[in-house]
């Protein structure tokens, strides 16, 4: 049976997190396990520990064609800090583990590292170790540590019925960007995906005013909609005119003849983050960065996408085992 016959890369997760580590389901040190963009585990009276780790391979999430050995460190540290902010942690530790040819350039390395030690410095995170194996292709894998206050932990799985569905910033740049480079077109969603940044200051202050659920844009997002959705045992529904696309993402995306809802809702890599709060809390939140793209609803009404004023069902997002390699 291939993996694409069990739900593609969602479907396997599900099939490893009923295989794995059962023991942890009864453990008082594991507070959240497989299923969320980190995993939650005890620390002390106030605080816990969140743990999560990301990879990225040659060819696949990203190519020296397009990407110099700075955006790849980057970008490495980037991915990672946004799973930690999306719990309402801060990022403390990583291990860096590297995958590489025999013939790599030392001088490849050391630019590589630049791009990751920029990132941790910026964030106050300290690297403290790491692996180093070879392969046919590169591949960079990071392990993060971070921080969370109890009392601002954010999971998929805190959402209500009647929650507004917040999404931060702007979402599609990141996937228009990389269209752009494949068909070898030039505009300003390119460097999006070259250097995305994760919105870790923007996290704390919404866990502050008090979130119910929260994940960050890595899949597009109608799938993080999905996700808060499953884990949140509820359904919604997303108004697509109300996604927020800037326009430079629509001009990008006319270039290479796409629609820009459709990259913001099915692309990925934006690393902003989706979130849902109770509508009292809609005040307090228009003073940031943030869009009402949707509600909460009874699971019984499943998924939809309003959209030229019909209703569909949402389709599935970004895919590591349904894509085209860059």
């Amino acid at each position: 049976m291939k993996i694409k016959a069990i739900g593609g890369e969602f479907g396997l997760i599900e099939r490893i997190k009923k295989k794995t580590n059962l023991y942890s389901e009864d453990s008082e040190e594991v507070i959240v396990g497989i299923g969320d963009d980190a995993a939650v585990l005890n620390y002390n009276k106030n605080s816990y520990v969140l743990f999560t780790t990301d990879m990225l391979v040659e060819n696949d999430h990203f190519s020296l064609k397009y990407s110099i050995p700075e955006q790849i460190g980057m970008k490495a540290i980037e991915q990672n800090v946004s799973d930690i902010a999306s719990m309402g942690g801060l990022p403390k530790f990583a291990v860096i583990s590297l995958a590489l040819p025999n013939n790599a350039d030392v001088g490849f390395i050391d630019k590589l590292y630049y791009g990751i030690n920029k990132k941790a410095r910026k964030y106050k995170i300290d690297i403290v170790g790491g692996n180093i194996t070879h392969s046919k292709e590169i591949i960079v894998n990071v392990a993060m540590l971070g921080f969370v206050e109890k009392k601002h932990l954010a999971l998929r799985s805190g959402a209500k019925i009647g929650d507004f569905i917040f999404c931060s910033g702007n979402v599609g740049s990141s996937t228009t960007g990389l269209e752009l480079l494949r068909n070898n077109k030039r505009g300003k969603s390119i460097k999006k995906h070259l250097e995305p940044k994760s919105r870790l200051g923007l996290a704390q202050k919404l866990v502050k005013i008090g979130v119910n659920s929260m994940i960050d844009v890595s899949d597009g997002v109608a799938s993080e909609v999905k996700h808060i959705c499953d884990e949140s045992k509820a359904g919604a529904i997303i108004y697509s005119d109300k996604v927020p696309i800037s326009r430079n993402t629509i001009i990008d995306a006319k270039k290479i003849k796409k629609n820009p809802i459709d990259l913001a809702l099915y692309g990925g890599e934006d690393f902003e983050l989706v979130f849902t709060a109770s509508k009292n809390k809609s005040k307090q939140l228009k003073k940031y960065d943030v869009s009402v793209i949707g509600e909460i609803v009874d699971k019984k009404y499943g998924v939809k996408l309003i959209r030229n004023n019909k209703k569909q069902n949402i389709e599935s997002g970004f895919d590591h085992f349904n894509r085209i390699r860059v």
